[in-house]
Order: structure tokens, then C-alpha cells, then sequence
């Protein structure tokens, strides 16, 4: 089994360098391959959610200031959209 998953890990992370640094601060890490890709994939996912996100609450804003939400048949009819 461990054999079998040697070449997976191998894959995913091909490199790691760790660099120092001056002073009392923490050394750098530097990760190459796949695994890499996979994080900053996941960064720029996160980074649209919160985007996304954004839009719908100023949108929401927009729309309860208009008095588009001011009643219950407005409330259903902007979800029915």
C-alpha cells in the first residue's frame, strides 16, 4: 500500500524549499508541484465566494432600499425570479 502511494505523494508535492530569513522572524516555505496549484486554486475560489457573496448583499441592500422587499408579494415575486 505504501508503496503505491510514494508516487502520488511525489506528484503532489515535488519540492520544498525553506529559506531563511533575518533576525527572529520565521523561515520561508516554498512548495512545488501539484499541490501548489491545488492551494492556489482554492485561493482564488475562496477569493470569488467572498466576491460573490459581496454582490448579493449589496444587491439585497439595493433592493430593500428601493422598497422592492417592502411587502410580502414583492418578497415572492423576487424569488419567483
Amino acid at each position: 500500500m505504501k508503496r503505491r502511494l510514494i508516487p502520488i505523494v511525489r506528484q503532489l508535492v515535488q519540492k520544498v524549499v525553506i529559506g531563511k530569513t533575518a533576525g527572529h522572524r520565521p523561515a520561508t516555505l516554498q512548495v512545488h508541484g501539484m499541490i501548489a496549484s491545488i492551494l492556489a486554486s482554492m485561493d482564488v475560489l475562496d477569493l470569488m465566494t467572498k466576491r460573490y457573496l459581496a454582490e448579493v448583499q449589496n444587491d439585497f441592500e439595493e433592493k430593500l432600499a428601493a422598497g422592492e422587499l417592502a411587502t410580502e408579494t414583492k418578497r415572492k415575486e423576487l424569488l419567483n425570479r
